[in-house]
């Protein structure tokens, strides 16, 4: 069975991209591969966005909307009033915006779907809001990576100002889509599990669909060293997305000092999309913080990379660059957040800890002994074969035919 699929990612979801949106450009290439017909509505925030070529091939009709990621707070006032949604979903990264609605209410119009699918949790405002427009036999679907009332959670945890009104506000209008949809994809069992923690009458809808990665591409440099004498930790992440941003403070406040009177010779490299310059005041002769750049650079900073650590604090979803490190055959050291979907052995496929003193600890044990670092290596690699962005296609392909098909709600 051959699908028409319409998809509404809140990024563009180029192939040079990093973080959550590579995960979409994988889904589109592989289920066009498959021989199932793609439609895409993105917004284009950037001139990259809208010279894009790399998913021309893959998709029957690409519908760019040019977009404003920051709005001025009296818009985005103006439009909490008019359209009463949180304001989080009206400015920022998939931010409501008039043109992407109008041109879903025009595509409906002239095709019919056998599936419409909002990629992130922001954009199944779409489909909340048009819903009667969605025929009764297209499947609508939400792909939550990151359930936003927990996320805001957390962050009033640590001590973020964020009110208790704010955060059920949130929950109201989040949870109010997600009963709208057909079917609620999470990438863990963890966050499906958050899910109906908050609305246990989602059980139902909801499909744990993992991420992928690209195996073929993300793999361990030809020849590499392990006795050679550089003591390169990596974090790579969208530092738009603010826990990468709280991930590489976490390290830099609570790993740093530790690390180096241990290891002198240690450098930190914090690579991404757009660090902000609250990042670039921590560089040092020895913290490393800039612009990522494709994939293939990207692949580069794995490859000189002797490992990855991923202090995450905040935020839900499926860490997408653990995968990729551990298929460049880094050993790896995180917090049990970021390791959520992966479920590694802890000792064998990384090194997982909550506490910093223990956690700077692992840091310091596997620069120490290039031993381990390669045993590591080889289990952390075997573990994100597993993951093969072409397995996680496939699962994706069974839920939505699962769904278009009628299987059970």
């Amino acid at each position: 069975m051959k699908m028409n699929i319409l998809f509404l990612p809140k990024l563009f979801p180029r192939a040079d991209i990093i973080g959550g949106p590579i995960l979409i450009y994988h889904r589109i290439k592989n289920l066009s591969s498959m021989g199932h017909k793609i439609t895409l509505i993105a917004p284009a925030y950037t001139e990259a966005d809208g010279k894009d070529k790399s998913l021309k091939s893959l998709c029957e009709k690409i519908i760019r909307i040019n977009s404003v990621k920051e709005r001025h707070c009296d818009e985005v006032e103006a439009r909490y009033k008019r359209l009463n949604r949180p304001r989080v979903f009206l400015t920022g990264d998939g931010g409501y915006d008039e043109g992407i609605e109008e041109a879903l209410k025009l595509t409906l119009k002239e095709k019919h779907f056998d599936a419409v699918i909002a990629e992130y949790s922001m954009m199944g405002q779409y489909i909340e809001e048009n819903h009667n427009l969605i025929p009764a036999d297209t499947l609508s679907v939400i792909s939550v990576h990151e359930c936003y009332t927990k996320a805001f959670e957390l962050r009033a945890a640590k001590g973020e100002e964020i009110g208790e009104a704010t955060i059920k506000e949130l929950f109201n209008y989040e949870f109010r889509m997600y009963d709208v949809a057909d079917r609620i994809l999470t990438l863990t069992r963890e966050d499906g599990d958050i899910l109906i923690s908050h609305a246990p009458g989602l059980k139902n809808k909801i499909r744990v669909v993992p991420h992928g990665v690209d195996t073929d591409f993300y793999t361990p440099p030809n020849k590499k060293s392990w006795e050679r004498s550089t003591k390169n930790i990596l974090y790579l992440g969208n530092f738009q997305h603010y826990p990468n941003v709280d991930a590489v403070k976490n390290f830099i406040n609570n790993c740093w000092d530790r690390i180096q009177q241990e290891v002198p010779d240690a450098k930190f490299y914090a690579i991404g999309f757009n660090p902000p310059q609250e990042l670039l005041d921590l560089r040092s002769d020895n913290v490393i913080v800039r612009e990522g750049g494709d994939d293939e650079n990207v692949r580069r900073f794995y490859w000189n990379s002797d490992m990855f650590v991923a202090p995450i604090e905040l935020g839900t979803g499926f860490r997408g660059k653990l995968l990729e490190a551990m298929a460049c055959g880094l050993p790896v050291v995180a917090t049990r957040l970021a390791t959520f979907g992966i479920n590694p052995k802890h000792g064998e496929d990384m090194f997982v800890a909550d506490d910093y003193d223990t956690f700077s600890g692992y840091v310091v044990m596997l620069l120490k002994d290039a031993a381990l670092r390669k045993k590591i290596s080889n289990t952390a690699r075997s573990l994100a074969m597993k993951f093969d962005h072409k397995h996680a296609a496939e699962k994706f392909e069974q839920v939505l035919k699962e769904g278009v098909t009628g299987g059970s709600n």
